[in-house]
């Protein structure tokens, strides 16, 4: 019978996910968790969308972004719709998610993040604005967040 008495030291990518027990009882300060924070600017899915500003995350620790995504139910009949995430107030998109009458309704457009790491206490808030809305219904965002867990 072998027994260890010190540390042992794997290479990285040497355990996987398939290496450990369902009932490991890791604890959760040993791990990354992914949030999704979401907004659908104080409105029903029927409901027209109007110029909103949303605070959705706030980071407790170290992290990434990993995407942001949004999306009409209805684009209605004339319509134009901007998207954004902003950290601290500033974007972390290379451009904004438009959404026009011509796209299909329901349909999850993905935006371009140009920055993606964050740290403790940054604020996420998503805006929402319009040029037309003839028609559209039911705006939605989501952002996932990849965040270090604080101990």
């Amino acid at each position: 019978m072998a027994r260890i008495t010190g540390p042992i030291v794997f290479d990285q990518n040497v355990i996987e996910n398939q290496h450990i027990s369902g009932s490991a009882a890791i604890d959760a300060d040993k791990m990354q968790h992914i949030h999704t924070a979401s907004c659908d600017f104080g409105l029903e899915y029927t409901g027209t969308p109007a110029a909103k500003v949303f605070v959705v995350y706030v980071a407790k620790g170290t992290g990434t972004l990993r995407g942001f995504h949004a999306m009409l139910y209805d684009t209605g009949t004339s319509t134009s719709v901007t998207f954004d995430l902003k950290k601290n107030g500033t974007t972390v998109l290379s451009g904004v998610i438009t959404i026009v009458h011509g796209d299909a309704d329901k349909s999850v457009h993905d935006g371009t993040l140009s920055v993606t790491s964050f740290v403790a206490d940054d604020v996420f808030t998503m805006h929402l604005a319009q040029s037309s809305t003839t028609g559209a219904q039911g705006p939605f965002a989501y952002a996932e967040f990849e965040e270090n867990v604080v101990a």
